[in-house]
C-alpha cells in the first residue's frame, strides 16, 4: 500500500492556516462593521478606512515578501507573518478609536503579506505540477471555508455578549489554527523531504510541466515578464476583478445589515451561505481548469461574478430570497474568478522568479482592492446608496471580460500557446 504523497499533507497545513488568516481578516471582520458604526458613530467610508489601509499595506509589502520567500525559507517567513496577525487580533477587542483600528490593520497587512497567499502559492507550486489546478483550488477554498465557519462560531457570542467577546474568540481560535499547522505539516520545498513535485522521481517533472498550462514561459525573469502583452492584459483584468471582489466583501455586511436591515442573527447565515458557495466555486473552477482551456474558464467565472452583482443590485425590491440568491451566485463567481487569477499567474510565470512576479501582481491587485473598498465607501456616502457602486462594478466586470477575450485570441494565434488545457 503506497503512502500518501507528502505534498497533500503540506496542502492540508496550508489550508488550515489560510482558513484562519484570510477567513478571519478578509471574510469575517467585515461582519463587525455594522456594530462598529453603531458604537462609534462612524460612517461607511470611515469604518472601511482601516480595511483600505490594510489592503494598501499588503500591496506594498507583497514585493518585499516575494523577495524574502525567493531567498529564505517560505515556512519561516509564514510563521513570522501569522504570529504578527495573532498578536494584532489579540488587541482588536480593546480598541477605542479609529486611529487604533488603523494601526491594527497595518499590522494585519504586514502579517498577511508574510503569512498569506504569496508564500502559500509559492510552496504549493513547488509541490504540485500535475495536480496544480485542483491543489490551488483546494487551497483557495480555505478562505471561503473560514468565511463560512467563523461567522457561525461567533454568531451566538456576537448577539449575546457583543462584538468584543466575539473577537476574542476569533483571536484565540485563529492563532491556534494559523501557527500549529505550519509547525506540524508545512515544508517549504519537496527537496526538504528528498522528494519531487507530485511524488515523482524528478524525471517526469519537466514532462508534466509541458503537459500543463505553461510550457513556454517557465523561468521568466520579472524584466522579461513585463515585456509580454499578456502581462498587462492579465494585470488589468485581475485588477478590475479585485476591485469588485474586495470592494464587495468589505461592504456587503454594511449594505445587508444597514441598508437592507438584515438583523445580526440572520446576517451571519447569509455570510455562511456566501462562503459555502464560494468553497464550491473554488473547487469546481480549479477542477475545470485541469480539464478545459483556462482562459475560457476564467471568462466563465467573470460572467458569473457579473450576474451576482446584477442580482444584488435588485435586492432592495427582491426580498430575502434575492439576498440568498446573491450570496450563492456571487459567492461562486468571486471564488471562481479569484481561483483563476491565481492559476493564470502561476501558469504564466511559475519559475525561479515566481515570487517576485507574484509579488508584483499581488501589489497591483491589492491596490485595486483597496481602491474598491475606498471608492465604494465614498460613493455610498456621496449618493446615499450602493447602487452607483454596483453599476461601476458591473462595468468593470465587462472590461475584465474584454481583456480575457483578447488574451484568448492572442493565445489562439500564438504558435506556442500561453494557455493550454490539460
Amino acid at each position: 500500500m503506497s503512502r500518501i504523497f507528502l505534498g497533500w499533507w503540506v496542502l492540508f497545513g496550508l489550508f488550515i492556516t489560510y482558513t484562519a488568516s484570510n477567513g478571519i481578516l478578509i471574510s469575517t471582520l467585515p461582519l463587525f462593521y455594522p456594530e462598529l458604526i453603531k458604537e462609534f458613530g462612524w460612517n461607511e467610508a470611515q469604518v472601511t478606512l482601516p480595511a483600505t489601509l490594510f489592503f494598501l499595506g499588503t500591496a506594498f509589502m507583497a514585493p518585499v515578501a516575494g523577495i524574502l520567500v525567493d531567498r529564505w525559507s517560505a515556512k519561516i517567513v509564514m510563521i513570522v507573518g501569522v504570529v504578527i496577525i495573532t498578536v494584532a487580533l489579540g488587541f482588536y477587542p480593546f480598541i477605542s478609536s479609529l486611529a487604533q483600528l488603523n494601526v491594527l490593520h497595518i499590522g494585519f497587512a504586514f502579517g498577511l503579506a508574510l503569512g498569506g497567499l504569496l508564500p502559500s502559492m509559492l510552496i504549493l507550486t513547488r509541490w504540485f505540477v500535475r495536480y496544480r489546478g485542483i491543489s490551488v483550488g483546494i487551497l483557495l477554498m480555505a478562505s471561503s471555508f473560514g468565511g463560512a465557519i467563523f461567522p457561525l462560531i461567533i454568531r451566538d457570542t456576537l448577539v449575546d455578549e457583543g462584538w468584543r467577546a466575539a473577537l476574542l474568540i476569533l483571536a484565540i481560535a485563529g492563532g491556534v489554527m494559523m501557527i500549529l499547522p505550519l509547525l506540524l505539516w508545512v515544508r517549504s520545498h519537496p527537496r526538504d523531504a528528498n522528494l519531487h513535485a507530485d511524488g515523482g522521481d524528478g524525471s517526469s517533472d519537466s514532462n508534466e510541466a509541458k503537459e500543463g498550462a505553461l510550457p513556454t514561459n517557465t523561468g521568466l525573469t520579472l524584466k522579461e515578464a513585463v515585456k509580454l502583452p499578456v502581462f498587462y492584459l492579465l494585470a488589468f483584468a485581475t485588477a478590475t476583478l479585485w476591485f469588485c471582489i474586495i470592494g464587495m466583501l468589505q461592504h456587503q455586511s454594511i449594505y445587508l445589515g444597514q441598508d437592507l436591515a438584515i438583523d445580526m442573527e440572520t446576517l451571519p447565515l447569509v455570510f455562511s451561505v456566501f462562503f459555502w458557495c464560494a468553497m464550491f466555486g473554488k473547487f469546481i473552477f480549479g477542477f475545470l481548469s485541469d480539464h478545459f482551456n483556462r482562459g475560457h474558464i476564467m471568462l466563465l467565472a467573470v460572467i458569473n461574478l457579473g450576474i451576482g452583482l446584477i442580482i444584488v443590485r435588485m435586492a432592495e425590491s427582491g426580498g430575502i430570497i434575492t439576498i440568498y440568491a446573491y450570496a450563492a451566485v456571487y459567492g461562486a463567481g468571486y471564488s471562481g474568478a479569484f481561483t483563476m487569477i491565481q492559476l493564470m499567474i502561476a501558469e504564466f510565470f511559475a519559475g525561479h522568479a515566481y515570487g517576485k512576479i507574484l509579488g508584483v501582481f499581488i501589489f497591483i491587485d491589492t491596490v485595486a482592492g483597496a481602491l474598491g473598498t475606498r471608492i465604494l465607501g465614498e460613493m455610498r456616502v456621496a449618493f446615499g446608496s450602493y447602487i452607483p457602486g454596483f453599476n461601476l462594478m458591473i462595468a468593470l466586470c465587462a472590461i475584465a471580460s474584454i481583456c480575457i477575450i483578447v488574451m484568448n485570441q492572442l493565445n489562439k494565434r500564438a504558435s506556442h500557446p500561453v494557455i493550454e488545457s490539460t
